[in-house]
This record gives structure tokens, C-alpha cells and sequence, in this order.
């Protein structure tokens, strides 16, 4: 690649890698950051994590588009700062960790990064297979296999080609959402009570605001670990401050508008139906004109959400140390989401909720750390590195607060009306352990010296 490459040539395989991007290979334009995390969330699985808020927690409509715009706010904000690191650095998020979590140290949560960008990928591929079967029938699975094909071939070629797709994909995908809204909206309102039966299996209100609160903010953080991969081929010629503040207000702007929509209109389709499987927000009440638009739309919007998935989960493993080509990874990566969406396919709605808790348990602290990393200069009290012992004992102390179906912590068990705060403590934790751990790094002066 060089200067003068633009996105719009995605007909060459990308093999850079992990390497850093120099500043001749530099291209692009910001705007691109704003329409790649619109259309990112502009999709189903979006819809079906707001509709958790009211369809599964039971709370009133109101209630869960005030968790759903606090969540997001705090996620988009750090999203957007993260963005601008590849600004900075020329890397992927994850590589970036190596300089301080170590060489050795920074694979463990790369690996996580990795396991999670292929389960996000099966979240996806599920929802959209779920539609799929609802309009023409037939098996889950093979929907799942129809739509992974045509999301591996996309990554396969890297990230110039993602980046043209989701710039078009944007406009199909806001259309079809925005009808979609109206749609709802007429028919249903914007007054849905609360439900107390449901709200009362979780701890009451407090306890299905607060899981709610930590069901969106794993849902908006899971993007995070990913957020360089798509600013690192950023050109700086015009100044790298100017850049980098571009950089955080389209990335801010594009997934916060994005996923507050879409998981309020989520909240008000949940609360009108039985909730059980991402189908049932097909409802009956759906005019028959919409429904084959709406399903294009959903299944674009699978595409856009995971061909990201795929790209920086196979960057992920190229970090852990995996000796293969960019392509050959991705293509590696779609097969292990595909399996994975074949065996998760059923109790799809409690196996999503869990994995959004847990994706927030290892990711909330890795947060705090890496942001206390990249503003301060500080140098570890440990012979190793104290950014890596911060993390694991951040997770370590913060099991008590788990409340989720695969494991209840003591705490959360005494005190469900506090949902769970593991993601409060953890990311606390994290940057109080980090801070003791270290000390101000000695700065030597020529004079000094």
C-alpha cells in the first residue's frame, strides 16, 4: 500500500497484520469511523439487546431507555478515545497492550479478545438466522451457514474492503430502522409499564435497572478492544491532534446514535411480546409491505456487525502469536464462530445475556489499565509487569459480584438488588491495583544525567 491507496481498491488482499502502519501507507478519511460504527450497530442483535431491558428484566419502557442512554454515553465515550490510539500508535488495539501488560502478559487478553470476536460473530449469525427462518422456514442451522459464508468472504480481504462496505451498508441499514421505528412507534406507543413479576426474579427495579445498566455497557465495551483496527491506516499529514479529535467525535457520535436508537426501539418491541428467541420481535402487527425490506435489513446488518468481528478477532490471534497471513486467520476465525453458532443456536436469549456479563468481566478492567497506561507514565514496583498482576487480581476480587445464570457471586446472592456490579468493582479495582502496584517513572535530564 501506499499514499495514495484509498478504500474504494479492495480488490488486493491486506497483509499487513499487526505490523504498524507507516506514514506513506497512510489513508482515508475519519468520516468513515462515524458510518463504520453506525452501521455496526444499525442490526437485529442491537435490536435484541434492548429488548433484554423490558422483554426479559421487565422494566417500563422509560426506565430502560434512561440505563440504555447512560450505558452508552459512558461507553462511547471511551470508545471514542480508545479510537484514537491507532492515531497515535499505527497498531491494532491489542498489539498495542505488549508495551504494557508485556510481551508474555499481553497474549492472555488477547486470547480473550479473540474468543469473544468469534462469539460475537455466532451472536450475530444466530439473530440473523433466527429472521431468516421466521420468513422462509426451514433449518436454523442452515442459515447459519448461509450467512457466515458471505461474512468470512468479506473479512477475508481485509480492512479496505470493510471499510467501503459498511459505508454503503449505512444507508440500507438507517432506512430500514428509521421505517422500522415509525412503524412501532404508531402502533405501539411509548408508555409500557414496568414489568413487577419480572423485575421481582432479579432483585426488584434496582436490580433489573443495574443488569440492565451492565447488559448495555458489555454490549457497547465489547466493542473497545477493536477500536484502533480501524484508525491505524489514518493518514496525519494534516496534523495528528487534529486527527485524533475527528477521530473521537465521529467514532462518539456514530456509536452512541447508533446504539441508543436501536436498543430503545429494541426495549419498546420487547415489552410488547413474549420474549423467548430474537424471532419473536417479528411480530404479527408488522405491515406485510415491511417485512421483506426488514429482512434484507437485518441481514446486511449481520454482514456489517461481523465482518468486524471476524477482521479484528483474526488480529487478536495474530497478537496471541499465530504465525498466518491476515486472510488465512479470518478464514480460520469464521469457522470457529460458525461452529460456535451451531451449538449456541438454542436458549439463545440466557446464553446471550451471559455472555455480555462475562464479556464485561475480563474487558471493564483491561479498560481501567489501559487508560491509566497511555495518559500516565508510571513504571512497575514488580519485576514483572504490574499492568498484567493488576488485571488478574481485579478479576480475581471481583467474583463475588457475578450475577449471572452460570454462577452466582455471595454477594450478588445476599444482595440481588444490586444486579451486577462486577463491572463497577472490576474496573475500579483494576485502576486502584495498578496505581499501587506502580510508581512515577524517573524522567532523566541531559543536566541530570
Amino acid at each position: 500500500m501506499t499514499a495514495d491507496v484509498t478504500p474504494e481498491l479492495y480488490g488486493i488482499i491486506e497483509e499487513k497484520g499487526i505490523d504498524e502502519v507507516s506514514l506513506t501507507e497512510r489513508h482515508g478519511s475519519p468520516k468513515a469511523v462515524f458510518g463504520l460504527w453506525m452501521a455496526a450497530n444499525i442490526e437485529f442483535a442491537t435490536l435484541t439487546t434492548g429488548a433484554l431491558a423490558t422483554g426479559w428484566l421487565g422494566l417500563s419502557f422509560s426506565s430502560a431507555v434512561l440505563a440504555i442512554l447512560i450505558a452508552n454515553v459512558l461507553g462511547g465515550l471511551v470508545l471514542a478515545f480508545f479510537s484514537t490510539f491507532g492515531v497515535d500508535y499505527g497498531r491494532p488495539q491489542m498489539i498495542q497492550g505488549a508495551t504494557w501488560f508485556g510481551p508474555l502478559g499481553n497474549k492472555l487478553p488477547s486470547l480473550l479478545n479473540f474468543f469473544g470476536g468469534f462469539s460475537w460473530f455466532a451472536v450475530n449469525t444466530i439473530a440473523g438466522a433466527y429472521a431468516l427462518q421466521y420468513f422462509f422456514g426451514g433449518s436454523l442451522i442452515v442459515g447459519v451457514v448461509i450467512l457466515s459464508l458471505v461474512q468470512v468472504a468479506i473479512a477475508f480481504f481485509g480492512h479496505d474492503l470493510i471499510q467501503t462496505a459498511e459505508r454503503y451498508l449505512v444507508y440500507v441499514l438507517t432506512l430500514a430502522f428509521l421505517a422500522l421505528t415509525v412503524v412501532a412507534v404508531q402502533h405501539l406507543g411509548l408508555s409500557v409499564p414496568e414489568n413487577v413479576k419480572a423485575e421481582a426474579a432479579v432483585g426488584g427495579f434496582s436490580g433489573a435497572f443495574i443488569l440492565t445498566l451492565s447488559i448495555m455497557v458489555g454490549y457497547m465495551v465489547g466493542w473497545i478492544p477493536y477500536s484502533s483496527d480501524y484508525t491505524r491506516y489514518l493518514r496525519t499529514d494534516t496534523g495528528a491532534a487534529k486527527m485524533k479529535r475527528t477521530v473521537f467525535s465521529y467514532a462518539f457520535l456514530g456509536s452512541v446514535i447508533s446504539t441508543v436508537w436501536i436498543e430503545a426501539l429494541g426495549a419498546l418491541l420487547g415489552a410488547a411480546v413474549s420474549f423467548t428467541k430474537p424471532s419473536d420481535l417479528f411480530t404479527s402487527w408488522m405491515p406485510e409491505w415491511f417485512k421483506v425490506p426488514f429482512l434484507i435489513a437485518v441481514i446486511l446488518g449481520t454482514v456489517s456487525a461481523n465482518i468486524i468481528n471476524i477482521y479484528s478477532a483474526t488480529l487478536s490471534a495474530l497478537a496471541v502469536g499465530v504465525k498466518l497471513k491476515q486472510h488465512v486467520a479470518s478464514l480460520i476465525t469464521g469457522a470457529i464462530g460458525t461452529v460456535i453458532a451451531v451449538l449456541a443456536a438454542a436458549n439463545f436469549i440466557t446464553n446471550y445475556e451471559n455472555f455480555l456479563l462475562v464479556l464485561g468481566y475480563w474487558t471493564m478492567p483491561w479498560i481501567a489499565i489501559t487508560l491509566f497506561c497511555h495518559t500516565t507514565n508510571r513504571t512497575s514496583r514488580l519485576p514483572v509487569s504490574a499492568a498484567f498482576v493488576a488485571w488478574v487480581a481485579s478479576i480475581v476480587v471481583s467474583w463475588p459480584f457475578y450475577n449471572q445464570a452460570l454462577y452466582v457471586g455471595p454477594v450478588a446472592a445476599r444482595f440481588p438488588q444490586f444486579g451486577d456490579a462486577t463491572f463497577i468493582v472490576s474496573f475500579v479495582a483494576a485502576g486502584l491495583f495498578y496505581y499501587v502496584l506502580t510508581r512515577p517513572a524517573v524522567v532523566q535530564t541531559a543536566a541530570a544525567e
